[in-house]
């Protein structure tokens, strides 16, 4: 189950199902009528137009990593020398072949690959990412332009109105579900810039990366979180916070921000009541940090910041949102409250700190790693003391050791897997295997009989690489 990588929501699951409960609306007497609980008859084909119209533009992400010899992960690679894998899901947003997906998905991995809904599948680079909104973009080659979804807008939605989820759970491509919007502004206690949307329609592993749509057919957001053991409860990235990242995301390959350099807390009604001011008023700044924009513009603890230029600041997210969206090196104007009393003070934003700026320029150099022979597999001889591991007489065949991510074995064959035949040759040692692959064409699979548990079993094999 947890072969697939999916964003679990562990931290402040007391905050969330507090504001879960507070949400909630009692029944009335009044029964509810079927039309409340289900789109009406003429809305389910929309529906289905909508899948139709859109699946070619959703993808299956694909990932490996290689594992260190002789170590094993009972989640990701039960067998020694395994490459563990992992799958989420994308949808491209340009015909020349640019998929988002989450970090989350791609995070570590040593080849990433993108699966189409007519069935290529094509190798995908990380071309950019930002992990506190745990989105990625990636590049792909394709020999044609791809279909891209269109992006809509997050602002305007509203809970109850109707979604669709297009995605890959627990590796079952595109598989669509349908739900309502059931609230927006969530926060997750994940990060500063929290704010996801949450949804009924079924969300589960595999399904991150992927798109929720309206029923206009227009991306309003990128599946990304549930909650573990919750049913009916899924997250998404709202599609206004990818757009306002995505050309960063295309070059430089991050997302710069803004910072004023100053810790701000929420006003609590208690605190708010001390101040002589309503709660959502703005934001408390409770710490100044020294030669920073917020120190030389003379702010000082127990300001509250009501204003950044013309937009309002009622509460901490908002101020770091507004803030976080200005081009460092910009100035803006910021208005508070000191002591009851109005003021204003000038400032020129930094760049926020960001310690995983190196995390993604290591994953964006990532080269998928050179595989060992055309097979890509780690071969050894079936004597007299390995024998009963083969499960066959010594001599017969030869032991898969370990399989390298990204090659043509990986996903195929697997340690311990006996290779008795190729392309009807049959193998007694490992230094015949590369002279039969020598004999045989790239691009054209070839047929391996090998035995696997005690028992026979033929796979097919394609070759990337020419002899």
């Amino acid at each position: 189950m947890a072969s697939t990588p999916q964003r679990t929501v562990m931290a402040s699951l007391t905050r969330v199902t507090v504001a879960i409960l507070a949400s909630l609306t009692l029944f009335s007497a009044a029964p509810l009528t079927a039309q409340a609980q289900r789109p009406a008859p003429d809305t389910l084909p929309q529906v289905a137009r909508l899948f139709e119209q859109s699946r070619n533009q959703v993808v299956s992400v694909q990932t490996e990593m290689a594992a260190p010899p002789g170590t094993i992960n009972p989640f990701f690679n039960p067998s020694p020398g395994e490459p563990s894998r992992g799958q989420g899901s994308g949808f491209i947003v340009d015909e020349s072949g640019l998929v988002i997906t989450n970090w989350h998905v791609v995070n570590g991995a040593q080849t990433i690959q993108v699966a189409l809904a007519a069935g290529d599948v094509l190798s995908a680079r990380l071309v950019g990412a930002d992990p506190a909104t745990d989105i990625a973009l990636l590049q792909v080659s394709a020999p044609v332009n791809l279909s891209a979804v269109t992006l809509g807008t997050s602002e305007d939605i509203r809970p109850g109105q109707w979604v669709v989820a297009i995605g890959s759970p627990f590796g079952l491509e595109h598989s669509v579900t349908v739900g309502v919007l059931s609230a927006t502004g969530r926060s997750l206690g994940m990060g500063p810039f929290d704010n996801f949307l949450q949804t009924d329609a079924s969300i589960n592993p595999g399904n991150s990366g992927g798109p929720l749509f309206n029923l206009d057919g227009e991306v309003i957001g990128v599946n990304t979180a549930i909650i573990r053991n919750g049913q009916g409860i899924g997250f998404a990235v709202p599609i206004d916070v990818v757009t306002e990242i995505l050309d960063q995301l295309r070059d430089p390959g991050y997302v710069s921000r803004g910072f004023i350099g100053a810790g701000i807390q929420e006003l609590s009604d208690a605190l708010a009541t001390t101040f002589d001011v309503d709660a959502d008023a703005g934001a408390l700044v409770r710490s100044v940090e020294s030669n920073s924009p917020a120190s030389r513009a003379g702010l000082e603890p127990g300001d509250i910041i009501t204003a950044v230029g013309n937009e309002k600041v009622s509460d901490p997210s908002g101020l770091l949102k507004i803030v976080g969206r200005v081009r460092p090196g910009s100035a803006i104007e910021l208005t508070y409250l000191r002591e009851g009393r109005r003021a204003q003070t000038r400032l020129t934003v930094a760049e926020r700190p960001d310690p995983t700026r190196a995390q993604v320029e290591r994953a964006r150099g990532i080269e998928p790693r050179p595989f060992e022979g055309r097979l890509g597999v780690f071969l050894s001889a079936v004597t007299s003391r390995n024998a009963s591991r083969a499960g066959g007489p010594p001599g017969q065949g030869v032991l898969v050791e370990r399989v390298e991510a990204g090659s043509p074995a990986s996903g195929i064959l697997r340690p311990g897997d006996v290779i008795l035949n190729i392309a009807g040759t049959d193998i007694s040692a490992p230094d015949e295997v590369p002279r039969v692959l020598q004999e045989q064409p790239a691009g054209r699979p070839i047929r391996i009989l090998l035995r696997r548990g005690g028992q026979p079993l033929f796979v097919a094999v394609r070759l990337k690489t020419a002899s």
